[in-house]
């Protein structure tokens, strides 16, 4: 068990559930364990960010990543529940318009499976 993350299947969904994502080991680590589900054909992903209050560089770029590696897949990535530190991060980088946004983990998983 990994204490800064949590991966789920649902439904075909890889909800991975995000408690720390501040350090460059935390970002490799988490690249591999999504390399591993793209390459059994797993490519669509939801982020729940409930636990995270705050993000840096080293978390936006994996969000960059996941959702290239993801739709370089044929996949989709949801964001779920970002804090409004985590959106404020969003704006100022301009990348809200880059990742699709939910308020809950629910709303995430039907915006998935569109």
């Amino acid at each position: 068990m990994n204490l800064n993350y949590s991966l789920a299947d649902q439904n075909g969904v890889q909800v991975l559930r995000i408690h720390d994502l501040l350090n460059e080991h935390t970002h490799q680590e988490l690249l591999r364990t999504v390399d591993q589900k793209l390459n059994q054909g797993l490519a669509r992903f939801i982020v729940d960010l409930e636990e995270m209050d705050y993000m840096n560089s080293v978390g936006l770029n994996f969000l960059l990543t996941l959702r290239s590696r993801s739709q370089d897949h044929g996949g989709q990535l949801v964001l779920a529940n970002a804090s409004s530190r985590v959106l404020d991060l969003l704006d100022m980088t301009k990348l809200r318009p880059v990742f699709q946004l939910t308020p809950n983990l629910d709303q995430a998983l039907l915006k998935v499976n569109v």
